[in-house]
């Protein structure tokens, strides 16, 4: 599930390097409608006559010691936005599971962070708006906190859902364009801020994101946009379906060698891109993997969309199609089907639970839990990441049935302001009322976003993933 607003849902940064580590395999002819519609969005931007770039500076200097200097060139618009990810700011004494503060990142304060819920006052005035400096030249420049931010320029459009990437109302940054499969699975770009710890350091949060800057190059893995035969699939093309795989820097280095498997998944409204353009999973287990954390891991990201037509076609943004979900049980009998026999043929990765996870946001936390409790033998450890999990949860009669369930590593985590936080609460009582031991992770700062899920993704790395279970009181410390 992702927030989106103006609102809801450029740029390599000159002093900020961000890599991104893309190839792709197996893209071949598109259908005519999909060449269509993208041939529409380039003509909409080529009429416009559209180009844009974004800036990460180092000021030494308050609110936040960066700014973010963003320029769009658009001839025909006559107003542009902002949005698609960029939110406003909150703070601890003005936050709970349903309202916030609006702050304007002009005024940053430590400690201050961003969460995608809330309604806005009657009069708010949406912060990220860009001036017209003539001759089609729109600006902005902000501070930002340290953090990945995904966006897109809103053109003569206030709300992102209602944009589309077809018309050129809704457009990516054609400088740093979105680790996607196919144009169009993704409708956002990004850029990440780094922590200054003298502008943005507080004694009651830790609002550092640094763990998602690009390690050193020899630990630097490669992440890849890779299509497998699945039977039935309708995207990219019938019977081919699309993953996103992450191979660490040592991959294919040392002869003979099978490495761990971690399944990654996206939530409600996503892709298996999701993790890479939004959360920069790379960069994250690229720093696991330097600092000791893991062992070096494979890592695949499934789409759980379109795998076949007994669904409407999910479309990337298109909201009346995102609740159309397929369910747990459906996604865990195609992937085990298709996805886990091809991963085990054509990748060299440990065929054993011992060397296996699998973990996920939201939407991916509910297949996560369905996982751990109907693909048991198959994985070791479980990564439930702001799990959409209604129950009901495991109970006696299902432990007497597959005693495993009390011997595996078990990582329950939500953020402190999230619209699952009853769900996972609900499922920690239940495991807790069977003795089963997992260890938890509440992000301080953390709503239904993507800031919460890095937080999570890197201390399931640090704690958690291939650490010896069941955890005690003394696993992680």
């Amino acid at each position: 599930m992702h927030g989106t607003e103006p609102w809801k849902t450029a740029l390599k940064p000159k002093d900020v390097v961000l890599c991104h580590r893309r190839s792709y395999l197996g893209l071949n002819a598109r259908k005519v409608k999909m060449i269509r519609q993208q041939l529409l969005g380039l003509l909409a931007s080529y009429l416009a006559g559209a180009s844009a770039s974004v800036t990460v500076r180092k000021t030494d200097k308050g609110p936040t010691g960066y700014e973010v200097d963003f320029k769009y060139i658009n001839t025909t618009a006559n107003r542009v936005l902002i949005g698609g990810g960029l939110q406003p700011f909150s703070d601890h004494f003005h936050t709970t599971l349903n309202t916030r503060a609006w702050y304007d990142p002009h005024d940053y304060k430590p400690g201050d962070f961003y969460v995608s819920h809330g309604q806005p006052p009657e009069d708010y005035q949406w912060p990220y708006e860009m001036t017209n400096e003539g001759d089609g030249v729109w600006t902005y420049t902000t501070p930002l906190p340290s953090g990945i931010y995904s966006f897109a320029y809103l053109i003569d459009c206030d709300f992102a859902p209602n944009c589309s990437i077809v018309t050129g109302q809704l457009v990516t940054d054609p400088d740093l364009p979105p680790f996607e499969n196919v144009k169009g699975d993704q409708v956002a770009s990004s850029f990440q801020v780094p922590f200054d710890a003298r502008f943005q350091g507080t004694d009651d949060i830790n609002g550092n994101f640094d763990y998602a800057l690009p390690a050193p190059a020899e630990f630097r893995g490669t992440i890849k946009s890779v299509n497998y035969t699945s039977p039935g699939s309708i995207h990219p093309e019938p019977d081919v379906h699309h993953l996103a795989l992450y191979l660490p820097a040592e991959y294919g280095k040392v002869e003979g060698k099978k490495y761990p498997l971690l399944y990654l998944s996206h939530g409600a409204g996503g892709n298996g891109n999701d993790w890479e353009n939004q959360g920069r999973m790379s960069s994250i287990m690229d720093n696991l993997i330097a600092g000791g954390h893991i062992e070096p891991t494979v890592v695949v990201m499934p789409s759980f969309y379109n795998l076949d037509d007994s669904l409407p076609r999910f479309i990337m943004g298109n909201f009346s199609t995102m609740w159309a979900l397929p369910t747990s049980q459906h996604i865990r009998e195609n992937y085990e089907k298709y996805l886990f026999p091809w991963v085990e043929e054509n990748l060299d990765v440990c065929d054993k639970p011992s060397c296996r996870a699998f973990a996920g946001l939201s939407w991916g936390g509910r297949l996560t839990y369905e996982m751990y409790v109907n693909a048991t033998d198959y994985f070791d450890w479980f990564g439930m990441f702001s799990p959409a999990a209604d129950g009901p949860y495991v109970d006696e009669a299902a432990l007497a049935a597959n005693t495993a369930l009390a011997k595996k590593g078990l990582f329950v985590a939500y953020g402190l302001y999230d619209s699952v936080i009853k769900a996972g609460q609900d499922l920690q009582a239940a495991l807790d009322g069977l003795d089963i031991k997992f260890l938890t992770r509440i992000s301080p700062f953390g709503g239904h976003y993507w800031n919460t899920w890095q937080d999570e993704l890197w201390w399931f790395g640090v704690k958690a993933l291939w650490k010896p279970f069941p955890y005690t009181q003394q696993t992680g410390r």
